[in-house]
């Protein structure tokens, strides 16, 4: 499906992805699909087809989270650059009549919106695609793993050492930025992205993806697993409550569809074909 020109504007940042002693050079494309009133909907990166790894043989508090596994992505795809944020989000709730979800008085604006369950997000997914007149939809588990290693196949996207405050901060260790010490998100896009253009993958909120909770089954391709228990969905990375061993890329709990968290929100796909 070839987009009109005029729908969305492209940003290109050329970027160095370092995996296993390698350095790839990789373009980053980055743009945004125009919302019916002519502004911006969420900034997107495209994603590129390729192959990589999801899981890790790490047994967490909430979980195994393995098998490490090679993964394909046959098509490209692009995905929101930051969570999607209270000031996206409070626009499709005003336009649809929805109760704006609570931000607990941390602030909403570039905010990740908190509070919203996996119906909310599969929501606005579907408001954004009507909008725009492009597919959006949450993405998949390995969709969302894929695109936040960038490449790599390590613990972190950039190496298998937490190092502090270079997505996250462990008040346990401490030195924190200005305005992370609390047990709160932070704005959106904060810290550093990853070579693919995306901020917070390992921290601020987890984020809801497409997923059933099926622990005997897990994805070898960027299809979402639709067997099991699908009343519960799957939430991938950590998010500012966690200490730093629970902050990789690898990191998934389950949580039931209508459930709603301060530390949990949400990122988009949206489809190219």
């Amino acid at each position: 499906m070839s987009l009109p020109a005029k729908a969305f504007t492209v940003l290109i940042l050329s970027v160095s992805i370092v995996s296993c002693g390698e350095s790839p050079f990789y373009t980053a494309e980055f743009f945004n699909d125009k919302l019916s009133d002519s502004t911006n909907g969420p900034q997107l990166s495209v994603i590129p087809a390729g192959k990589g790894v999801a899981g890790e043989e790490y047994t967490a508090p909430s979980g195994y989270l393995g098998p490490q596994r090679t993964i394909t992505n046959s098509t490209a795809f692009a995905i929101s650059r930051t969570e999607i944020t209270f000031a996206q989000y409070d626009k499709f709730a005003i336009a649809t009549n929805r109760v704006l979800p609570d931000d607990r008085g941390w602030g909403r604006g570039e905010m990740p919106v908190i509070n919203v369950s996996w119906m909310d997000a599969t929501a606005y997914a579907k408001w954004l695609t009507e909008q725009t007149n492009q597919l959006y939809r949450l993405p998949s588990e390995t969709e969302w793993e894929y695109a936040a290693r960038a490449g790599t196949k390590t613990v972190y996207w950039w190496g298998d050492n937490y190092i502090q405050s270079k997505e996250h901060c462990d008040r346990d260790i401490g030195d924190c930025t200005d305005g992370t010490e609390a047990a709160q998100p932070w704005i959106s896009g904060r810290y550093n992205a990853n070579p693919y253009g995306l901020y917070d993958v390992t921290s601020n909120v987890a984020e809801w993806v497409r997923d059933c909770d099926n622990e005997k089954t897990r994805s070898h391709n960027t299809a979402p697993v639709e067997t099991g228990d699908c009343e519960n969905r799957i939430v991938k990375g950590g998010s500012y409550t966690d200490r730093a061993h629970n902050t990789r890329l690898s990191a998934r709990s389950a949580l039931s569809v209508d459930a709603k968290y301060p530390s949990v929100g949400f990122r988009l796909v949206r489809e190219i074909h």
